[in-house]
């Protein structure tokens, strides 16, 4: 580092350190700004001259991969593994950080999650009980996606959407077991299953 830290950078980099520790990513700006009650603006020309001072690195165009500059290498892109839900009979999902599970490099964001599946309803899909989806959050679906759907406000299932006029067949991918037909008004699309990751004992 050639030149020294203003006491804003200093308090910036801790913050940035700290959030990194305590979630495994990196803060927002808004996040920054909010913590050190500063405008975005002024953060981000505080972010922009710490790395010139090469104390922070981050990608260029990534979203939350500011990083202290000291840290040994910047770790795998990962997102939150939230909970499970059911490929079978839903089950209630329960949306808190269990876990991390590295992604390729742009899957990393906030539009991204992972949930384990219980069940064996979608075996067709090529989705296994035990299986981690990745889920892009979205709360729109087309006619064949799969997706992770969230019944009555609290059971979250993984079917392929097929809408028909008022109401919506959650369709599994097992002849074992049936397709459930609800009016639209009690399913939420939660996200769209964009990944599949599986692991072999």
């Amino acid at each position: 580092m050639t030149d020294p830290l203003t006491d804003k950078q200093r308090a910036i980099l801790g913050v940035i350190e700290a959030h990194w520790r305590a979630h495994g990513v990196s803060p927002s700006v808004s996040e920054l700004a909010t913590a050190l009650d500063l405008q975005k603006s002024t953060v981000h020309e505080h972010l922009m001259a710490l790395k010139r001072k090469g104390a922070l690195v981050h990608v260029e165009g990534q979203g939350r991969s500011w990083r202290p500059a000291s840290w040994p290498a910047a770790p795998e892109p990962r997102i939150p593994i939230v909970g499970h839900a059911a490929a079978g009979v839903p089950s209630l999902a329960l949306e808190q950080i269990e876990g991390w599970l590295s992604v390729p490099p742009g899957r990393e964001s906030q539009e991204h999650f992972a949930l384990r599946v219980r069940g064996e309803s979608m075996l067709g899909a090529g989705i296994l009980d035990g299986d981690l989806v990745v889920v892009r959050r979205q709360s729109l679906a087309t006619d064949g996606d799969i997706v992770v759907a969230l019944v009555d406000d609290e059971s979250a299932t993984i079917k392929r959407w097929r809408p028909h006029g008022p109401t919506v067949t959650l369709q599994p991918e097992n002849p074992a077991f049936s397709p459930l037909t609800l009016p639209l008004e009690r399913v939420r699309v939660q996200g769209k299953v964009v990944g599949l990751r599986r692991d072999y004992a």
